[in-house]
């Protein structure tokens, strides 16, 4: 990907950063916060807690099908995985386990915010002292506007995509709860325009 972007026709520059810790995001889902579900339906609806397994995981091409599969259509059943992997029900139920318990594979939706009255989603890089990175990122993620939140390399150390119903919500959310935040050097906002492709295949 680094290769090819900078010869892309009009793409002038490229910085590229990564996620040393999610705070929120991924498997939390922002919907769990927007209050449409009852605590008792939040609970119906939660998946049972994946034990966490550490150390190197080497995809094959078995792997690449799968996720390639379940990118397209994460409702897939296992009989269809297998006939894309050629590997046997049990096998495909085994590692989507493995991958699981690796934290390569989650399980999420997506989600129009239109129709919970969210309209303006803005990124945000925020510089936090070393020492105050975990408590501003810990709060960070409790916001209810926030959908996603890490800690990341890079000129900034902490990430977030966050959500409000219009500017003026965004700029009450800046001056209040982002301002409280411990030990927030430096903010900058980058309101998303249009939306050209997410993480999951779109239909």
């Amino acid at each position: 990907m680094l290769a090819k972007l900078p010869r892309t026709p009009r793409v002038e520059g490229v910085t590229a950063h990564s996620v040393l810790y999610a705070f929120y995001g991924g498997p939390d889902n922002l919907v769990g916060k927007l209050g449409s579900l009852d605590a008792e339906a939040i609970e119906r609806l939660r998946p049972p807690p994946v034990p966490h397994r550490r150390g190197p995981v080497r995809l094959d091409d078995g792997d690449r099908k799968l996720l390639a599969l379940l990118a397209t259509d994460g409702r897939a059943g296992f009989e269809q995985l297998a006939a894309a992997t050629g590997w046997s029900p049990t096998t495909v139920r085994r590692r989507m386990t493995e991958l699981r318990e690796h934290g390569l594979l989650y399980l999420d939706i997506d989600v129009d915010w239109r129709m919970f009255g969210v309209n303006a989603r803005t990124l945000l890089w925020l510089s936090v002292a070393p020492a105050h990175l975990e408590e501003a990122g810990q709060a960070l993620a409790g916001h209810p506007e926030v959908a996603f939140a890490a800690a990341t390399t890079g000129p900034t150390n902490l990430y977030a995509s966050v959500v409000c119903t219009n500017q003026q919500e965004l700029y009450r959310y800046l001056t209040t709860r982002v301002a409280a935040l411990p030990a927030i050097t430096h903010v900058e906002t980058a309101p998303v325009i249009r939306t050209v492709k997410q993480a999951g295949n779109q239909t």
